[in-house]
């Protein structure tokens, strides 16, 4: 037990719970994962390489057997709270997700389905998940499911003139230089998608057990007290100082995590040899208990921050809300160290290998299966318990808010062929595939949500129908700005689409797009209030060129926009529906400026309004006949959107005369 590595414990959890909880000017305290990443590689590849030199041989069934005996009872108690608190604190709405993410989290493969939502633009505005922060530990569990074996046939393959732990070093550093360089272009390329995948993490891990490998030869050398003095107080001040000085903006991990991680590196490096009063700080005593405590706090303090926020008007809890729950996980962080933590650990009993195994089966077996019924109660209590169920007094609609999400253009987001010679533009044909009339709908996932009635209208018309989209991007010649950086991915899908309708002319060429609120210009950000007239612009230039091909042009005004998300707000007033809609005004007034004002600079671009039939009399309503208009705060349910494939067929024929 290392006093510096508890305390660097208690450091990272700490940066992490005041991140969470919105604590100002503490913009990169996610920065405590990556410090718990390096301590871990570091502590594992040393017990490991402590093995192979004592006993010649690594026994993996009993190190796995340690792990699972440390990790997954506080983790299998946490997803039991996590699954009470989703069906008595949280919508509905919700609650299927979450159960994914429970049963994600039985084979730690959680981060990965993270992954793949960050890039899912519908689920942009969904609340975060209960489990969310699981990601950390799935990173953590693949790279160990894998490294054991790998240091072992290293470790113990002799190679002439090299160590065993030459070797580990060798190997991890190799694998680490790999996995940094991919992290950097990927943290650049797909910031989403890289902070969750393993594969931009492992360097972390293989830092430490770089770190580890070298050990013995660091430690002969007997670093002098200032030499250890610096390394601890620039170490940690590298830690700090990268908890305020990065942000949401950065591009991270890439080379940006490079800071706290070697931050984390030089403390590892002195804290064994530091005196006086370094070692006090070091060794103080509510970091240390803190310390014992991390990996409670870590799996209990989000739970509790979602589940507040689930209680609160538009899910927002200001930072001393934050900080109020953040300091009530303690108590219960307490509760799980003391009562599930503590009983299963200390020294192991020695056995056969194959009764070792038996044992690491039964626990790993145990956790998956508490994890899977913790997930398959959420879901069955979605009949009973949600909307429509015996339990609630829902109306019923179609679909019931907790299937709203799902009820989507699927075809657009299980995939569709890419364009010849394209990279990131993908084609999706449906309507009367066979007729030489084309109508190609481009856009952003607003002009997704069209399709639906566009392919109704293409069967009945005769219209062969194509949609080119992109979500994020919408048809318009601009750079929107993600979250705090610019999409420059937009601009080249609408290059290759615009390539590909003037090269192909359709018979018409529709478009459909949410206004951005934000745009890079000029190597600045352009805020809300200034968007206008370069949005519309940017509008106009696209038109411009997905007609220079000879194609008639039409664009969907956009639809409303809501200040809540619907089907939540539905689920949680199903007598009293109309508080979730909105006048036409209010939905409106942030995204009809920029399209009015393109429209008056494009008199060839017919506008297909209608408005009307999502606002009649100038009302929104959320709920119409019995039907659920909206699975979020701005995108149309697929099954209203069939709904709508008459009045949009009969508008778009007035810009095919010839082919009504």
């Amino acid at each position: 037990m290392r006093a510096d590595i508890q305390t660097l414990r208690a450091v990272a959890v700490v940066l992490v719970l005041l991140w969470h909880a919105g604590v100002p000017g503490l913009t990169g305290g996610y920065v405590g994962v990556d410090v718990f990443l390096v301590v871990s590689g570091f502590l594992m590849t040393q017990i490991l390489l402590t093995e192979v030199q004592q006993q010649g041989r690594l026994d993996l069934p009993r190190f796995y057997l340690r792990r699972a005996r440390r990790l997954l009872p506080a983790a299998g108690v946490t997803v039991l709270g996590v699954a009470l608190i989703t069906v008595t604190l949280l919508p509905v709405t919700r609650w299927r997700e979450i159960a994914g993410d429970a049963a994600a989290s039985a084979v730690y493969l959680v981060n990965w389905r993270l992954a793949q939502r960050s890039v899912d633009y519908l689920a942009a505005d969904s609340p975060p998940s209960p489990l969310q922060h699981f990601w950390s530990l799935a990173v953590e569990e693949q790279f160990y499911f894998v490294w054991p074996v790998l240091l072992a046939l290293v470790a113990l393959v002799p190679v002439r003139r090299l160590r065993a732990a030459g070797r580990v070093a060798l190997l991890a550093g190799l694998l680490g230089a790999l996995s940094l360089g991919w992290s950097a272009w990927l943290s650049e390329a797909d910031p989403g998608r890289a902070y969750f995948v393993t594969t931009t993490r492992v360097w972390e891990l293989a830092l430490g057990a770089v770190l580890a490998s070298l050990w013995p030869w660091w430690a002969a050398r007997a670093t002098g007290r200032t030499v250890a003095l610096v390394l601890v107080w620039g170490g940690l001040a590298a830690v700090l100082a990268s908890a305020f000085l990065l942000d949401e903006a950065t591009a991270f991990p890439g080379t940006a995590a490079l800071l706290p991680t070697l931050g984390t590196v030089a403390v590892l490096l002195g804290g064994p040899f530091v005196t006086g009063g370094t070692r006090g700080v070091l060794a103080w005593s509510p970091a240390q208990r803190v310390g014992d405590w991390s990996y409670s706090l870590y799996l209990w303090h989000w739970p509790l921050l979602v589940a507040a926020a689930g209680l609160t008007e538009g899910g927002e809890l200001g930072w001393p809300v934050g900080l109020l729950v953040v300091g009530l996980s303690f108590p219960v962080a307490w509760l799980s160290y003391r009562f599930v933590e503590q009983p299963f650990r200390g020294r192991l009993p020695r056995g056969s290998v194959r009764a070792t195994a038996r044992r690491l089966s039964r626990w790993v077996v145990g956790y998956a299966a508490a994890c899977l019924v913790c997930a398959a109660a959420v879901v069955a209590s979605v009949p009973v318990l949600g909307p429509g169920g015996p339990l609630s007094p829902a109306a019923a609609v179609e679909p019931s808010p907790d299937e709203a999400r799902d009820d989507v253009y699927t075809p657009f987001y299980d995939g569709c062929d890419t364009l010849p010679g394209a990279e990131r533009a993908t084609l999706c044909v449906d309507g009367d595939v066979g007729s030489t009339t084309r109508v190609v709908l481009v856009g952003d996932s607003h002009a997704a949500m069209w399709m639906p009635a566009l392919a109704a209208a293409g069967a009945e018309r005769g219209w062969r129908v194509e949609l080119m989209a992109h979500t994020g991007c919408p048809a318009a010649d601009v750079i929107p700005m993600t979250g705090e950086r610019p999409k420059w991915i937009c601009r080249e899908w609408l290059q290759e689409v615009t390539a590909a309708v003037t090269e192909d002319p359709p018979d018409l060429v529709v478009t459909a797009q949410v206004p951005i609120p934000r745009l890079w210009i000029e190597d600045a950000v352009v805020p809300s209030a200034q968007v206008t007239e370069p949005m519309a612009a940017g509008m106009v230039r696209a038109w411009d060129g997905l007609g220079a091909g000879g194609s008639a042009l039409a664009t969907i005004r956009p639809t409303p926009r809501f200040d809540v998300d619907v089907p939540e707000c539905v689920a949680e007033h199903p007598r009293q529906v109309d508080r979730c809609g909105r006048t036409a005004a209010q939905a409106l007034a942030a995204v009809s400026g920029p399209v009015d004002r393109a429209l008056a600079d494009a008199p060839q671009v017919l506008a297909v309004d209608l408005g009307d039939r999502l606002c009649p009399e100038g009302w929104c309503p959320v709920v119409d006949d019995g039907v659920l208009v909206w699975t979020d705060t701005n995108h149309l349910s697929r099954t209203r959107s069939l709904e709508l494939a008459a009045p949009l067929g009969e508008a778009l024929s007035a810009a095919l005369p010839d082919r009504r």
